[in-house]
C-alpha cells in the first residue's frame, strides 16, 4: 500500500512538472502566435548560399523578423513564355516574416514602403564573417546606383527591391578584371616594353655620358670662378662707391634740366621771334634759288634777260 501510495505521488509530480514545461513553453510562444506580423518578398538575381528559411531579417542591423520561404520566382508566378519578364523566372524569390515595426494598417504601408524604396529602401544578402552563414540586412542605398528592379507580375505580398550583395559586387570586379587582362595582349606588351628597354640602353649607351660629366663639372667650376671674381670686384672700395657716384651723377643731370627749363620758360618770345625770322629767311632763300635757277644771269647782270619779242619791238 505504501508502495502504491509513493508511486502515486512521484507520478503527481512528473506530470505536474510537464504541465508547468509546457504552459512555459507556451506562454513564451504565445506571444509571437498573437504578435502582428508583415510579410514582404523580393527577388535575387544572384546566388543565395548562405541562406536558408528561418535565417534572420535585419533592418538598419536590428533584428525584426525570419526569412519564411525560399523559392523561384517561376515556382509561384506562372510567366508566359513570349513575355519580355520570363527571363526573370530563374530570379530567387524569398518572402520575409517581419514584425510590425511600422505601425500602420495594410493601405498606409504600401504607401510607406513606396516612397521608401524612392528613397532607397533595398534588401541586400550580408554574410555573417568566415562562418558561411548570410542573412538579409532592409537597408537604405544610393537609389541611383541601386535601381529598384520592376516586375511585369503583381507581388501577391508587398515587394521590396533588393541589391546585390557585396560579395558579388567583388567578384563581378575580379571577373571583369580579368577580361580586360584577357583582352589586352599582355605578350605584345611584353615584347614592346623589351624593345623600349633596349632602345634605352642603347641611347645611353650614345649620350658619352662620362664626357658630358666631365663637361658638366668643368662649366661648374668656370661658373665657381666666376662668382668669385664678381665678389672681389664688388668687395673693393672703388666698387662699394658706385651707388654713390650714381647718385651724384644723377644728381647733376637733375639740375642741369632744370636750369634748361627755365631758360626755355624765360626766352620764349625771343626764341619764337627767332623761330619767324628764320622761316622768312628761308622763304627769301628759296624765292632767290628758284629765280638763280630760271635767270642765271640775273645772278651776274642783276637784271633779267629781255624777251625776244620785246627786243623786237624796242
Amino acid at each position: 500500500m505504501k508502495n502504491n501510495t509513493k508511486h502515486y505521488k512521484i507520478g503527481i509530480f512528473v506530470l505536474g512538472c510537464i504541465t508547468l514545461l509546457m504552459l512555459f513553453i507556451f506562454l513564451l510562444g504565445a506571444r509571437a502566435l498573437f504578435e502582428k506580423r508583415i510579410i514582404l518578398e523580393t527577388y535575387f538575381d544572384e546566388s543565395v548560399h548562405g541562406l536558408d528559411v528561418g535565417s534572420v531579417v535585419k533592418y538598419r542591423g536590428v533584428p525584426v523578423g525570419n526569412i519564411k520561404s525560399i523559392s523561384f520566382v517561376h515556382d509561384e508566378y506562372k510567366l508566359d513564355f513570349n513575355d519580355s519578364d520570363f527571363s526573370k523566372g530563374r530570379y530567387v524569390l524569398i518572402t520575409m516574416s517581419l514584425k510590425d515595426i511600422f505601425k500602420v494598417n495594410e493601405d498606409e504601408l504600401k504607401l510607406a514602403l513606396k516612397k521608401m524604396i524612392t528613397d532607397g529602401l533595398r534588401v541586400k544578402i550580408t554574410s555573417q564573417g568566415l562562418t558561411g552563414t548570410s542573412y538579409l540586412e532592409i537597408n537604405y542605398f544610393d537609389s541611383e546606383s541601386n535601381p529598384p528592379m520592376v516586375v511585369s507580375w503583381k507581388p501577391k505580398y508587398n515587394y521590396i527591391p533588393s541589391t546585390i550583395s557585396t560579395f558579388s559586387k567583388i567578384g563581378a570586379s575580379i571577373d571583369d578584371l580579368i577580361q580586360k587582362i584577357d583582352r589586352a595582349n599582355i605578350d605584345k606588351f611584353i615584347i614592346n616594353l623589351d624593345k623600349l628597354v633596349t632602345s634605352v640602353e642603347s641611347a645611353v649607351s650614345k649620350a658619352q655620358i662620362d664626357e658630358l660629366s666631365k663637361n658638366t663639372v668643368s662649366l661648374l667650376i668656370e661658373f665657381r670662378q666666376t662668382n668669385q671674381d664678381i665678389r672681389r670686384i664688388l668687395n673693393t672700395p672703388s666698387a662699394q662707391k658706385f651707388p654713390e657716384k650714381i647718385d651724384d651723377t644723377l644728381s647733376n643731370m637733375n639740375r642741369s634740366m632744370t636750369k634748361l627749363n627755365q631758360f626755355l620758360s624765360n626766352n620764349q618770345t625771343e626764341i619764337s621771334s627767332t623761330v619767324e625770322n628764320l622761316k622768312a629767311v628761308s622763304q627769301d632763300l628759296r624765292e632767290v634759288s628758284n629765280n638763280a635757277k630760271k635767270y642765271p644771269s640775273m645772278l651776274l647782270f642783276g637784271e633779267a634777260p629781255n624777251s625776244p619779242i620785246l627786243g623786237k619791238n624796242r
